[in-house]
């Protein structure tokens, strides 16, 4: 008996046996073109049943009742979904994506078929996982079935020059993190997925940086250099190491709180690359926003529509440690306005740790307005009693997280919109404008690129850059650079491998 992953060596036998019926099929209904239409649509169906089933012959016949895979449920569950799928996907002139190959389409293709178009088709397929590894021959997910979940990503990128936010460590320029190609960041990440759909259940998660953006999964808001990944030996010139999330986690019906060190739910934007559309970031994001917190964060899923969350945290950016008393109640919600239109809510208020007393409140609405249309809209509020301002020229100081400084926001609002439009499968279009305003001054970026798929796995994101601010005019020196930072153009590409 032939293991299960060998099935497939059968298909193109099938495939042959399936013309011929399919021909005399046809060929015994010419009465109308109804007939014709009914007959086709079996001999499709006798098509996908004959070739499975065909597979199904060589692969299976004569199983003893004694056989593993017949006492454990077998493969023949998998053999018709798969070909429930393949139906699916089936269509006699087009690709599955839409894209027009030929109105001459042999039906009986098995590449057309089985979902297999030539390039240009559109068709990624699904993306390979590092937790595929351990799949079972019948396509059972040892892993995923638990709960369990490991992978990572890999990014590459370049831009032409500091960007006021992750290149070049935002305004201060201070290290040298563009004009070359870098490792941004290596990603790696493993847990299990606390699922209380079924009563109690538990889980944790632990994620790793190591690259040019290590810095900005640091706990800095520990300030005191030597907290947990905080300036603890864990930095090599531009590229840092960080351990931005790790907590454990408890689920039962629709509630789910988590403790520990974890990324922040503010904001649109995040830490890992892979997140978002654009390599660069908001100046909202970078400058104004939490990244992680320490504490615990609780959700509650009332309806399909609306989920809840609450909880308490060590202020902005802390590691297991507490800087100046921060401590603060952080919300929100996620509420599903209809089937193409969502509300998205969150905040922090109390004391905030480095970033003093005060609050900040974000709201995102994404809708798609069409098939290949959508856009989200963000709104930011920033306000703190802290003794910073964000336009003063902190070059050639070196940062140093907390009152008092230069160049870190006490107050800001921010509006950011963006635009996507989806080419094909392989191809998606994207533009972001912002208009951030940050102790008085008002700062704007216009970014424009494309997300490029030629393989599932891999993507690659081209972008130009432009920053305008009237108020801000001042000369920022860095390694290899010095300019108007905010009033520039700038150009950025990276490849993220993921796995």
């Amino acid at each position: 008996m032939l293991p299960c992953g060998s099935a497939s060596l059968g298909v193109e036998k099938g495939v042959e046996q399936s013309k011929e019926l399919g021909v005399v099929a046809k060929k015994k209904n010419h009465a109308t073109n109804l007939w014709v239409g009914v007959s086709l649509l079996f001999g499709v169906g006798g098509l996908l049943g004959t070739s499975r089933l065909a597979v199904a012959e060589s692969a299976y016949s004569a199983p003893k009742q004694d056989d593993p895979t017949i006492q454990e449920g077998g493969c023949g569950d998998k053999l018709f979904e798969d070909t429930a799928t393949d139906l699916k996907n089936y269509n006699a002139q087009y690709c599955p994506d839409g894209d027009n190959v030929s109105a001459a389409t042999n039906v009986f293709d098995p590449k057309a078929l089985f979902n297999d178009c030539q390039m240009g088709c559109g068709v990624l397929g699904e993306p390979w996982t590092a937790i595929s590894l351990f799949d079972t021959e019948c396509g059972g997910k040892r892993f995923q079935d638990t709960g369990w979940i490991f992978g990572g990503f890999t990014q590459w990128g370049y831009q032409s020059g500091p960007d006021g936010a992750f290149a070049g460590n935002g305004p201060f320029v201070s290290q040298k993190e563009y004009k070359f190609f870098g490792l941004n960041q290596q990603y790696l990440f493993a847990g299990k997925v606390a699922d209380g759909s079924k009563g109690f259940d538990w889980g944790f998660r632990t994620d790793v940086i190591f690259g040019l953006d290590g810095n900005e999964g640091q706990a800095f808001g520990n300030v005191d250099a030597g907290t947990y990944d905080y300036f603890n030996g864990f930095n090599y010139g531009a590229y840092e190491w960080a351990f931005p999330q790790l907590y454990a986690e408890v689920a039962m019906g629709s509630l789910s709180v988590k403790a520990g060190h974890f990324y922040t739910p503010i904001g649109y934007e995040v830490i890992p690359s892979n997140g978002n559309f654009f390599l660069s970031r908001q100046l909202t994001f970078y400058n104004s926003e939490p990244f992680t917190h320490t504490g615990a964060l609780g959700t509650y899923k009332t309806s399909d529509q609306l989920s809840l969350m609450g909880g308490w945290v060590l202020g902005m950016d802390t590691g297991f440690s507490q800087y100046d008393a921060g401590n603060s109640a952080i919300g929100g919600f996620t509420y599903t306005i209809d089937d193409k239109t969502s509300l998205f809510y969150a905040g922090i208020y109390g004391n905030l740790g480095w970033r003093g007393h005060g609050a900040i409140n974000s709201v995102t609405v994404n809708r798609k307005w069409a098939e290949k249309w959508s856009t989200v809209h963000q709104f930011d509020v920033l306000g703190t009693n802290a003794n910073v301002d964000f336009n003063v020229n902190p070059t050639p100081t070196a940062f140093v997280p907390g009152p008092p400084g230069a160049g870190v926001a006490r107050n800001s609002t921010g509006l950011i919109n963006y635009a996507f439009y989806d080419i094909n499968a392989k191809m998606k279009a994207g533009v972001r404008y912002e208009w951030y305003k940050a102790d008085g001054t008002s700062y704007q970026t216009l970014t424009g690129g494309v997300n490029v798929k030629p393989i599932a796995n891999v993507i690659i994101r081209p972008e130009v850059r432009y920053m305008f601010s009237e108020g801000n005019h001042q000369t920022y020196t860095g390694p290899d650079y010095s300019g108007e930072l905010f009033n520039q153009t700038q150009f950025g590409i990276d490849a993220i491998l993921t796995f």
